[in-house]
């Protein structure tokens, strides 16, 4: 482009043109029968010195370019009104190009940085789909409603059917307790991690260490899971050995649920206004209650006894037994 070449000269190389192109055009109009007028010539010159002075010198500039253009008219009545009208039309011509050529500048060195975010954003995303598919642990995003919406080769080989044929199906042929996991556009974000029994699709069952989190994407609510295998020995708490008719005081339902959403002992403690030694009895007392081990296992029991009310807002109303926790 002109814009483009005009922009690429130094700013004395510019200024060393038009001086050159005026003189000849005031060469050029006095050499020339009065008959015939160059003056629109002295446009181009200032179309030159508009890509690099400022609107004051681009003014100046004009003004020169009107006298010499007035010089070989005759001094009359109008002499004056057609000098001011010259300088006036190459002032504007001057400062409507320095406005287009500085557009032009904007633009460009926008285009410029849009160009350098997307090649910062296509090895973002190449890094992350190398980091997602070269991961031995199995990764899954799900839709709302439990299907299978991305999965890499490791979830592929976990759960041994192939990624085409895992994609669209409900998480719930392989973890039902993942199944089962609220998340909605409302609720909060939560991130999280449970123990929990899973099977292959050709009925083998494992017990499978899951990380998983909420999130919102173009308005619908995701969730995307970590899924690793747990070796046999490792898992306390086969599949459903939780009794599920153990009575849990309003104080435990509280902090199983805030074990659900992630929190730690202290964000627990702050939520109900207590001590953390008084969150770390009540979380021993639900190990105890609740046949379980460890945290995640503590999570997916809070989905199965829970299920919906796990992201109801709730006020730890302390009875007699919590009473004596709270009070230590």
């Amino acid at each position: 482009m002109i814009t483009e070449s005009v922009l690429a000269y130094r700013r004395y190389k510019i200024l060393i043109a038009a001086g050159i192109m005026i003189a000849a055009i005031a060469l050029l109009d006095l050499e020339v029968t009065k008959d015939v007028s160059f003056g629109f010539l002295y446009f181009f010159p200032i179309f030159l010195v508009a890509s690099c002075l400022k609107q004051w010198q681009i003014a100046v500039v004009a003004a020169i370019c009107a006298i010499l253009r007035q010089v070989t008219e005759p001094i009359d009545l109008l002499f004056f009104s057609r000098l001011f009208l010259a300088w006036g039309s190459f002032t504007a011509a001057g400062w409507l190009v320095r406005g287009v050529l500085a557009n032009f500048q904007k633009v460009k060195q926008q285009l410029l940085e849009i160009q350098a975010r997307d090649r910062l954003l296509r090895d973002s995303e190449e890094q992350l789909r190398v980091l997602i598919e070269t991961s031995s642990a199995a990764i899954l995003t799900l839709s709302k409603d439990g299907g299978v919406i991305q999965a890499n080769d490791a979830a592929s080989r976990l759960l041994g059917t192939e990624k085409e044929t895992l994609l669209g199906r409900n998480i719930g042929d392989f973890l039902e307790a993942l199944a089962r996991v609220p998340f909605t556009g409302s609720a909060p974000a939560f991130r999280t991690t449970m123990e929990c029994g899973a099977r292959r699709a050709n009925g083998e069952s494992f017990t499978a260490n899951v990380c998983f989190s909420s999130y919102v994407f173009s308005g619908e609510p995701r969730l995307t899971a970590v899924i690793t295998e747990n070796e046999p020995s490792v898992s306390g708490l086969p599949e459903g050995q939780a009794d599920a008719t153990v009575v849990l005081t309003n104080l435990e339902q509280t902090v199983l649920r805030s074990i659900f959403e992630g929190q730690s002992n202290k964000e627990i403690a702050a939520n109900i206004e207590s001590s953390e030694s008084a969150v770390k009895s009540t979380i021993q007392r639900l190990f105890t209650k609740l046949g379980a081990r460890t945290r995640s296992q503590l999570v997916r029991i809070a989905i199965e006894r829970l299920g919906n009310q796990l992201h109801a807002p709730q006020a730890a109303k302390a009875t007699t037994p919590d009473q004596k926790i709270l009070s230590q």
